[in-house]
């Protein structure tokens, strides 16, 4: 997915890392159990996206 952006650089990254599978696995497993959360955008993206 980020072999594309030019953005995606580890440096530029807050966290000083790129994500891992296993990390977006575990927000969409997280996500799937909860029948309480409607509605939102949840960006796994170590921080890249912060305002």
């Amino acid at each position: 997915m980020i072999a594309d952006n030019p953005q995606a650089k580890p440096d530029r990254i807050p966290v000083g890392r790129l994500g891992t599978p296993k990390e977006v696995a575990n927000v969409v497993t997280m996500l799937v159990c909860n029948g309480y959360i409607t509605g939102q955008t949840i960006n796994v993206n170590g921080g890249l996206y912060m305002s």
